[in-house]
């Protein structure tokens, strides 16, 4: 499996309002919305001058009023670069974690999902997650930037909207995004039916291949993607200066 492939079609799959790319090191920004949409991601080894290229990230998030994020990946091999970055009182946070499948011929069931528009699927996801919708308009923005196949799934049972995804298809990989659950029905299977329909249809349109991005203490998420087949592929944490 190709973990930079997998970054690539991340990037794709979550679209930042601002990105570009220089030697390994993807830069993006969404007005704070989310770390990964925000930060210095590095995904190739640096051999550069450590204080020269933080620097450069520094006073670019600086003009943006937004702390200073780097995201590595363990793939890219920059230990030392993470060890300079401890030194210079970067915090480490939200070490997580990414599941990888095949999906070909896999079998998924056929469950009966709803598919939204992005608009309309955003209402589903702030209802099921009770929060203000008011409050995503950036999110919102960014979904609607997406360019791949994507699939804004809602499950229903007796008539209620208790789970929902987002899914994207790029380049043949189908990325997993904002799965949810109702709080007051969770643990009850409703998240294996969500993800299942969502799988056969990734499937029914042509991906070989599946992955999700999982923050690495949430055992209970991580217990049911590998329930469904999914194997950790590498992890990646953040680097954050206040």
């Amino acid at each position: 499996m190709n973990f930079k492939e997998i970054e690539k079609a991340g990037f794709r799959s979550w679209p930042a309002l601002e990105e570009s790319e220089v030697e390994g090191i993807v830069l993006r920004f969404s007005n704070g919305y989310t770390k990964r949409a925000n930060s210095v991601n590095l995904l190739q080894e640096q051999k550069v001058n450590f204080e020269v290229l933080v620097n450069r990230y520094e006073e670019y998030f600086q003009e943006k009023d937004l702390p200073c994020i780097f995201r590595l990946p363990s793939f890219s091999e920059n230990q030392e670069l993470d060890s300079y970055l401890e030194g210079k009182g970067y915090r480490y946070m939200d070490r997580s974690l990414v599941l990888y499948r095949s999906i070909e011929n896999s079998g998924f069931d056929d469950i009966e999902i709803i598919e939204k528009s992005s608009n309309d699927w955003m209402d589903s996801y702030c209802e099921i997650n009770e929060i203000e919708t008011d409050n995503h308009t950036t999110h919102l923005e960014m979904i609607k930037r997406i360019e791949d196949r994507t699939l804004f799934a809602v499950l229903k049972e007796d008539g209620v909207e208790i789970a929902c995804g987002l899914g994207v298809i790029s380049n043949g990989y189908f990325g997993l995004f904002d799965i949810s659950t109702k709080m007051s029905v969770r643990k009850k299977g409703y998240g294996t039916k969500l993800l299942n329909g969502m799988l056969y249809w990734a499937e029914k349109k042509g991906a070989s291949n599946s992955y999700l991005q999982v923050v690495a203490d949430n055992h209970v998420a991580i217990k049911l993607y590998e329930k469904l087949g999914y194997q950790r592929g590498y992890e990646y944490w953040y680097r954050i200066r206040d």
